[in-house]
């Protein structure tokens, strides 16, 4: 399924995470035992997951809180949405 602004991201319940001071985060993937570092943006992405958004949610939330174009936040956004779909850490559903 292709990640549209419309796509609806919700947490991967498996997935572990922690912070790892007060703007970055590292998960692990139980099933395959994968590890991940994010960046500020992107744990404060998994933490505004804590409740299902869709990318255009996510956007508009990142674009309050960080000195980002929407454009620019768009493209982030929605790779950030396709890799961690293709890793297992987030899923999708079309809104």
């Amino acid at each position: 399924m292709a990640i549209t602004l419309d796509t609806m991201l919700s947490r991967n319940g498996d997935i572990l995470h922690a912070s790892v001071d007060t703007e970055e985060a590292v998960m692990l993937n139980v099933a395959d035992g994968k590890y991940y570092a994010l960046n500020a943006v992107a744990a404060r992405i998994w933490e505004l997951l804590e409740r299902p958004m869709t990318v255009a949610q996510l956007c508009a939330q990142i674009c309050e809180e960080f000195e980002v174009d929407r454009q620019t936040c768009e493209a982030a956004v929605l790779k950030f949405a396709d890799d961690a779909i293709d890793n297992g850490i987030v899923r999708s559903s079309k809104s």
